[in-house]
Protein backbone atom coordinates (compact mmCIF):
# COMPACT_ATOMS: atom_id res chain seq x y z
CA UNK A 1 0.00 0.00 0.00
CA UNK A 2 2.80 2.43 0.86
CA UNK A 3 4.52 1.53 -2.40
CA UNK A 4 1.46 2.59 -4.43
CA UNK A 5 1.15 5.85 -2.51
CA UNK A 6 4.85 6.61 -3.02
CA UNK A 7 4.73 5.86 -6.75
CA UNK A 8 1.59 7.99 -7.11
CA UNK A 9 3.25 10.89 -5.29
CA UNK A 10 6.41 10.73 -7.42
CA UNK A 11 4.38 10.49 -10.63
CA UNK A 12 2.27 13.48 -9.59
CA UNK A 13 5.37 15.57 -8.92
CA UNK A 14 6.85 14.78 -12.34
CA UNK A 15 3.62 15.53 -14.16
CA UNK A 16 3.10 18.79 -12.30
CA UNK A 17 6.67 19.87 -12.97
CA UNK A 18 6.52 19.29 -16.74
CA UNK A 19 6.50 23.06 -17.33
CA UNK A 20 9.73 23.31 -15.36
CA UNK A 21 11.50 21.80 -18.37
CA UNK A 22 9.94 24.26 -20.80
CA UNK A 23 11.74 27.34 -22.07
CA UNK A 24 10.47 30.67 -20.82
CA UNK A 25 10.77 33.76 -22.99
CA UNK A 26 10.23 37.05 -21.21
CA UNK A 27 11.08 40.74 -21.39
CA UNK A 28 9.83 44.29 -21.85
CA UNK A 29 8.58 46.12 -24.94
CA UNK A 30 9.12 49.84 -25.48
CA UNK A 31 7.68 52.28 -28.02
CA UNK A 32 9.28 55.74 -28.27
CA UNK A 33 11.30 55.02 -25.11
CA UNK A 34 8.20 54.25 -23.02
CA UNK A 35 6.58 50.91 -22.13
CA UNK A 36 3.80 49.82 -24.48
CA UNK A 37 0.30 49.97 -22.99
CA UNK A 38 -1.13 47.06 -21.03
CA UNK A 39 -3.11 44.52 -23.00
CA UNK A 40 -0.95 44.25 -26.15
CA UNK A 41 -1.30 40.69 -27.50
CA UNK A 42 1.83 38.58 -28.08
CA UNK A 43 1.85 35.15 -29.71
CA UNK A 44 4.69 32.69 -30.18
CA UNK A 45 4.79 29.87 -32.71
CA UNK A 46 7.39 27.27 -33.59
CA UNK A 47 9.17 28.14 -36.83
CA UNK A 48 8.79 25.51 -39.55
CA UNK A 49 12.02 23.62 -40.34
CA UNK A 50 14.19 25.24 -43.01
CA UNK A 51 13.37 23.91 -46.46
CA UNK A 52 9.97 22.62 -45.39
CA UNK A 53 6.95 23.45 -47.53
CA UNK A 54 5.42 26.67 -46.23
CA UNK A 55 8.64 27.56 -44.40
CA UNK A 56 7.69 31.23 -44.39
CA UNK A 57 6.21 32.34 -41.05
CA UNK A 58 2.57 33.16 -41.34
CA UNK A 59 -0.93 32.25 -40.30
CA UNK A 60 -0.22 28.54 -40.88
CA UNK A 61 2.26 28.49 -37.97
CA UNK A 62 0.81 26.84 -34.86
CA UNK A 63 0.71 29.19 -31.88
CA UNK A 64 2.13 27.46 -28.80
CA UNK A 65 1.53 30.27 -26.29
CA UNK A 66 0.07 33.76 -26.12
CA UNK A 67 -0.12 36.50 -23.52
CA UNK A 68 -0.76 40.21 -23.06
CA UNK A 69 1.57 42.89 -21.73
CA UNK A 70 1.17 44.25 -18.23
CA UNK A 71 1.24 47.92 -17.13
CA UNK A 72 5.03 47.99 -17.48
CA UNK A 73 5.12 46.54 -21.01
CA UNK A 74 6.37 43.20 -19.66
CA UNK A 75 5.46 39.77 -21.01
CA UNK A 76 6.13 36.08 -20.28
CA UNK A 77 5.70 33.17 -22.71
CA UNK A 78 6.41 29.45 -22.37
CA UNK A 79 7.62 27.22 -25.21
CA UNK A 80 7.96 23.50 -24.48
CA UNK A 81 10.37 22.81 -27.35
CA UNK A 82 13.82 24.26 -27.93
CA UNK A 83 14.58 25.98 -31.21
CA UNK A 84 13.62 28.81 -33.50
CA UNK A 85 10.27 30.50 -32.91
CA UNK A 86 8.32 33.38 -34.40
CA UNK A 87 7.16 36.05 -31.94
CA UNK A 88 4.20 38.09 -33.21
CA UNK A 89 2.91 41.29 -31.62
CA UNK A 90 -0.57 42.66 -32.40
CA UNK A 91 -0.70 46.46 -32.16
CA UNK A 92 -2.81 49.02 -34.05
CA UNK A 93 -4.10 46.37 -36.49
CA UNK A 94 -0.52 45.47 -37.48
CA UNK A 95 1.42 42.30 -36.67
CA UNK A 96 5.19 42.79 -36.67
CA UNK A 97 7.18 39.58 -36.12
CA UNK A 98 10.61 38.68 -34.81
CA UNK A 99 12.58 35.43 -34.86
CA UNK A 100 13.53 34.33 -31.35
CA UNK A 101 15.05 31.17 -29.92
CA UNK A 102 13.71 29.02 -27.12
CA UNK A 103 16.18 27.27 -24.81
CA UNK A 104 15.59 25.10 -21.77
CA UNK A 105 16.75 28.04 -19.62
CA UNK A 106 14.73 31.28 -19.46
CA UNK A 107 15.73 33.82 -22.11
CA UNK A 108 15.18 37.58 -21.90
CA UNK A 109 14.14 39.48 -25.01
CA UNK A 110 13.77 43.22 -24.38
CA UNK A 111 12.14 44.58 -27.52
CA UNK A 112 11.77 47.90 -29.30
CA UNK A 113 8.62 48.58 -31.31
CA UNK A 114 9.40 51.14 -34.02
CA UNK A 115 7.07 52.99 -36.34
CA UNK A 116 8.49 54.12 -39.70
CA UNK A 117 6.25 55.49 -42.45
CA UNK A 118 3.20 54.09 -40.66
CA UNK A 119 4.63 50.55 -40.58
CA UNK A 120 5.56 48.86 -37.30
CA UNK A 121 8.69 46.78 -36.87
CA UNK A 122 9.97 44.80 -33.92
CA UNK A 123 13.63 44.44 -32.98
CA UNK A 124 15.70 43.33 -30.04
CA UNK A 125 17.10 46.06 -27.79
Amino acid sequence: MRWIALVSLVLSIFLAASNAFAGRIFGDIKLDGKPVPAGIVLKIALAPPAGAPGAEPGPAAIVVDSTVTDNFGSYKLTVKEEGKCILTLVYEKQTPTLEVFSYKDPTRYDLILEKKDGTLSLRRK
